[in-house]
């Protein structure tokens, strides 16, 4: 899937506009302030139907007016799919999908495959297991049919089962949760191990070229230890759950370890290398993704020179030039870091952004 053409009216200090982009990389530059992190907003809204900067519509409303839309047409295959969204301080939000309007974000989500790299992705590695937890089912999203639906019956009996701890039920009444968290959760397990298990070589052929000179272990925990029964372990832990107030053990404690020579690789890697392994998995999921369902995914890039040398900053270009099946769209301030991608100049197309105004 590829955003072919962009309409922005009132988001942020976005002037309203009219973009063509190119299918492959699509290069902005600019000074802070200039709008470059607004316009990757943009895409990412009309993508997943919300934002990664803040939730308060008003903030995100240009200033003195009291609606945003944005429209796009994406090209799948052989055809075009055209997607809008406009969101009213008065009348709400209404999000339209080939002439039809839609009630959820879901349908947008699985039609746009969409990767954002920028300081967020940090969270990885230092915002505990739940961000994690959502790049492995980020992947099983977009690839396995069934996941949703399956995550959503797991994350409810979670909730039937917390909510039985926190008003102190009867233990007969905490249990009846037990069989189905414990089968689901060992089903939803078996997915996310499978996933990891295609994308680990894959990784490690992408954070290879990215970081030469070091190992990266990549390794998943269930959540629980797999040696022993899952439904077994709840009804032993019960009497801690009912001391914390939650279910403590289980799926929702999955998390993927990342190691650099037994060393976790927050503690063993500077912010530029950390930068790269990051944007490498994140960059191995799209690759995973066009392998399994020849979906192309899209990738916004936001400030691709901070935090890292000039060596750094052209392994990692090189990396994203090299990506056959993807749609790039990358932010930095200067027109210099152009020069990174120069030998992709059929490959490219260069915008300049001042004030709002995309030229």
């Amino acid at each position: 899937m590829l955003l072919s053409s962009f309409n922005i009216d009132n988001f942020r200090n976005l002037s309203q506009t009219q973009l063509d982009f190119n299918n492959n990389c699509n290069i902005f530059y600019g000074k802070n302030g200039s709008g470059k992190t607004s316009l990757l907003e943009a895409i990412y809204y009309l993508a997943l139907g919300r934002s990664f900067r803040s939730h308060i519509l008003r903030r995100i409303i240009k200033y003195k007016s009291d609606s945003f839309s944005l429209f796009g047409k994406i090209q799948q295959k052989n055809n075009i799919v055209p997607v809008g969204i406009t969101r009213s301080i008065t009348t709400g939000k209404q999000i339209k999908m080939a002439g039809k309007e839609i009630s959820s974000n879901i349908e947008l989500t699985k039609l746009i495959p969409l990767q954002l790299l920028n300081h967020n992705s940090y969270f990885l590695l230092y915002e505990g297991p739940k961000p994690r937890r959502q790049f492995i089912d980020w992947g099983l999203f977009h690839v396995e049919q069934f996941f949703l639906s399956l995550w959503h019956k797991v994350e409810r009996i979670l909730k039937q089962r917390n909510v039985a701890i926190r008003t102190k039920s009867p233990i007969d009444h905490i249990k009846v949760w037990d069989k189905d968290l414990a089968h689901l959760g060992f089903e939803l397990h078996q997915y996310r191990k499978q996933y990891i298990e295609s994308l680990v070589p894959i990784a490690k052929d992408v954070l290879q070229k990215l970081l030469p000179d070091l190992s990266i272990n990549i390794s998943y925990f269930a959540g629980w230890d797999l040696n022993f029964d899952l439904e077994a372990i709840l009804a032993n832990n019960l009497k801690k759950d009912l001391q914390f107030g939650y279910t403590a053990i289980g799926p929702q404690r999955a998390d993927l370890e990342l190691m650099v020579e037994k060393i976790p690789a927050k503690d063993a890697l500077s912010r530029g290398q950390q930068k790269l392994l990051l944007y490498g998995l994140k960059i191995a999921q799209g690759m995973l993704l066009n392998k399994l369902t020849n979906k192309k995914c899209i990738y916004l890039v936001d400030d691709l020179l901070a935090e890292l040398d000039l060596q750094k900053c052209t392994l990692l270009a090189n990396t994203l030039s090299d990506l056959q099946d993807s749609q790039l769209f990358i932010t930095g301030l200067s027109q210099d870091f152009e020069n990174i991608f120069i030998t992709h100049t059929d490959k490219k197309k260069i915008f300049h952004i001042e004030n709002g105004v995309i030229k």
